[in-house]
């Protein structure tokens, strides 16, 4: 059976996906968008479709003439500053374009059992742009790979600075450890306005473990009405403070604290230990995923009173 194939479709089909590329690559490298470079070298790299039906065109079946005409493309699309830059530019280009294109081979061998299926449908377009399933999956496909594939860097990105920012804590109170993963939040600068003490977030549920619940629930109510109810612990009151707390979405302007006995910090390859600090008690999840259980003062990982230990 004749095919027709419309080199002109083929080429604006490729176009585009360049464009998608060298974009999802500044992305990545979070370089600035300049739409101008980035077309013209989308223009450029879209060129060897017609160069494949030149005299040529067995050039571009060489890896060193492959190498070449990506490296023009990267220094249209980004410029030249110095090696580094341009190496980067150039690394990460192949990195988006080996990720794309391994995402829509594994989204075709996904759908792979529905080819025969589509088949007897696609087959009436196989005339027009040559295999019917290949461009209308290519068509489709790509979009959503670079979709996917964007936000999973962004993700990615973000549970990095994340996880440098996590630490061991070791907290006792009243004679009871217990170790959690910390988030060292530059952001929290709450502090007791009496003792001038940090306050370390953390999740009242830890103290479930050594502690009745209720007796940790009646803390998280303590500064509400501060009298010694059915289920409490007259230890863990001794140990309570009231707060102030505001943040949007919290009914109640208090928090209620706890002194332990010490907090141990493991950052950095030391460790700090330091008895000058609260524990705000919050009845929520502070990490939707589970990763971190309480907020660490910055104060406390730099050495602000506190004592650092070998």
């Amino acid at each position: 059976m004749n095919m027709t194939l419309y080199i002109d479709v083929i080429w604006f089909l490729n176009l585009c996906i360049d464009y998608l590329l060298i974009a999802l690559t500044s992305l990545v490298l979070k370089r600035r968008f300049n739409h101008v470079r980035m077309v013209i070298a989308a223009l450029f790299a879209s060129l060897v479709v017609f160069l494949m039906f030149s005299p040529i065109a067995s050039l571009f079946f060489q890896p060193w003439m492959k190498l070449f005409y990506s490296a023009i493309i990267v220094l249209i699309a980004f410029g030249y500053k110095r090696f580094r830059y341009f190496i980067q530019g150039l690394l990460m280009f192949y990195f988006v374009a080996f990720m794309t294109g391994g995402g829509l081979f594994a989204l075709h061998f996904f759908w792979q059992s529905e080819a025969p299926i589509l088949s007897g449908v696609l087959q009436a377009n196989s005339g027009y742009f040559g295999s019917g399933i290949s461009w209308i999956f290519v068509f489709l496909g790509f979009p959503l790979i670079w979709y996917f594939s964007k936000h999973r860097i962004e993700d990615i990105e973000i549970k990095q600075v994340q996880y440098d920012q996590l630490v061991d804590v070791d907290i006792t109170i009243l004679g009871y450890t217990f170790r959690c993963r910390g988030l060292i939040d530059s952001g929290n600068q709450l502090s007791d306005p009496l003792t001038k003490k940090p306050v370390m977030i953390i999740e009242a549920s830890m103290l479930y473990r050594y502690f009745q619940q209720e007796e940790v629930d009646h803390l998280l109510t303590f500064h509400e009405h501060l009298e010694v109810g059915e289920h409490s612990n007259n230890e863990l009151l001794e140990l309570a403070t009231v707060i102030p707390y505001k943040v949007i979405g919290q009914s109640s302007p208090f928090l209620t604290g706890l002194k332990p006995d010490r907090v141990r910090i493991y950052y950095q390859n030391q460790q700090i230990e330091t008895r000058n600090v609260l524990l705000g008690l919050q009845d929520k999840e502070l990490s939707a995923d589970g990763v971190f259980k309480c907020i660490v003062h910055p104060k406390l990982v730099l050495g602000v009173s506190t004592d650092k230990l070998a």
